[in-house]
């Protein structure tokens, strides 16, 4: 078991206790400083962090990791700490730290090496009335790719998805908030379909994976290259394939759905609720009804939810009730017999460091473009369609989905209904 951070910053101070004091700290070069700094990144990846958190506050800073999607303080350094800490980060990534710094946010990357494995640390810091933010994300450049059958999906889900793909042109959006693992869904698709026949070009922000095969680009708007600006240029350079990280504006969509009306395969994401609120989204990006219903064929919205701790797993009887309603008011008919025997939660433990949770899964809903919908599409009135559709039980949603899983004691009713962030249709 990874001792916690407050137990390796106390051993440091103890090794370090004859070579620094109080006021030799607060140089950025102090061997003190310079370790800690070392050592906050390190346990990050170790106890397998997606953000690390150095918040400064009247009396010194905070840490927090988050994990399985989840803040969690590790450690609080003193103030003579905390400025000669941030600055040793900020001077690691080649970001200003004088006085002018400190007064606009700044952006940056640090090349990360932790063991065998290499890193990028992407920091952005903002200045606060204590001092500047750094909100740090670890992207490992190491980690494989999932194959399709890894990611989740429901089987009749990833038949259906893994039909989408295979067609020869067209858009395919992914939806949900940040760190819902819309990337991770997408370079799936990329990889299964990765071939020397055929031609990818991605265009992202940043790239979270490297992959030979694939011609892989990143956006840098002090240069001009902006996802319109990007994919025009991907246009010209005969691909088959298209992926663009996210559409965030009316110009950008055009250019996708153009590329996908024109013979390329396009995938995106969208920010959206749910994969109804995509084609909402696009008309209130002002994208004409037609030019929709022409160029998307498929719209997945996913979550990540935390799975039930194997070490400290447990029968749920009591989440019986929980699930039965839930299930009742996604589907319109009572849970079948058997459906909630193996109803799981975790006690707490060491491991999980008394969550009861370890580790990810998603949950999905995929939609199609049925003759219904389109219609309701052209008439703007995809919100009276997601509730009808939902209340007939005939789709499974990401709720349904996550309790299916519940169901086989991969997670809980309680996480299901916590990352979709609703109990009743909306």
């Amino acid at each position: 078991m990874t001792n916690s951070l407050k137990e390796l910053y106390d051993d440091l101070q103890v090794a370090q206790s004859g070579q620094h004091s109080g006021a030799a700290s607060a140089a950025t070069e102090d061997p003190f400083i310079l370790k800690l700094s070392q050592l906050v990144l390190a346990h990050g990846v170790d106890v397998k962090a997606s953000d690390i958190h150095i918040e400064p506050s009247t009396s010194g800073a905070r840490i927090r990791y988050r994990i399985d999607g989840i803040l969690h303080e590790m450690l609080a350094v003193p103030q003579a700490t905390r400025d000669p800490l941030i600055r040793s980060i900020k001077v690691r990534a080649n970001m200003v730290t004088d006085v002018v710094g400190r007064s606009r946010p700044q952006d940056a990357r640090i090349d990360f090496t932790h063991g065998n494995r290499q890193l990028d640390l992407r920091l952005s810091s903002f200045p606060t009335l204590f001092g500047d933010v750094l909100a740090i994300r670890i992207l490992d450049r190491t980690a494989p790719l999932l194959g399709m059958e890894q990611v989740g999906f429901p089987p009749d889900t990833q038949a259906e998805f893994e039909r989408l793909i295979r067609r020869p042109n067209g858009m395919i959006l992914v939806t949900g908030p940040a760190g819902s693992g819309k990337t991770t869904t997408l370079y799936a698709a990329l990889n299964r379909l990765r071939s020397p026949n055929v031609k990818i070009v991605t265009l992202e922000d940043p790239v979270e994976y490297q992959v030979d095969g694939i011609d892989q680009g990143q956006i840098n708007p002090s240069i001009g290259l902006t996802f319109a600006s990007g994919l025009r240029a991907i246009l010209r350079q005969d691909a088959n394939i298209i992926l663009v990280g996210e559409i965030r504006d009316k110009e950008t969509a055009e250019i996708a759905i153009r590329a996908a009306l024109t013979g390329h395969l396009v995938f995106s994401t969208l920010h959206t609720r749910h994969s109804f609120g995509a084609t909402t989204r696009l008309i209130d990006m002002g994208i004409e009804p037609h030019l929709i219903l022409g160029s998307v064929t498929g719209i997945v919205a996913q979550r990540l939810v935390r799975m039930v701790c194997q070490r400290c797993k447990a029968a749920d009887p009591l989440g019986a009730k929980a699930f039965t309603r839930v299930w009742t008011q996604e589907t319109g008919a009572e849970p079948s017999a058997g459906l909630t025997d193996r109803l799981s939660r975790g006690k707490g433990c060491e491991v999980c460091n008394q969550t009861g949770y370890r580790g990810r899964m998603g949950i999905f809903e995929l939609l199609l473009l049925s003759e219904e919908l389109k219609q309701m599409i052209l008439d703007r009135a995809t919100g009276q369609f997601y509730r009808r559709v939902v209340g007939s039980g005939k789709m499974r949603t990401m709720i349904r989905d996550g309790l299916e899983k519940a169901s086989r004691g991969h997670t809980t009713v309680e996480e299901v209904l916590r990352v979709t962030g609703e109990t009743e249709e909306t």
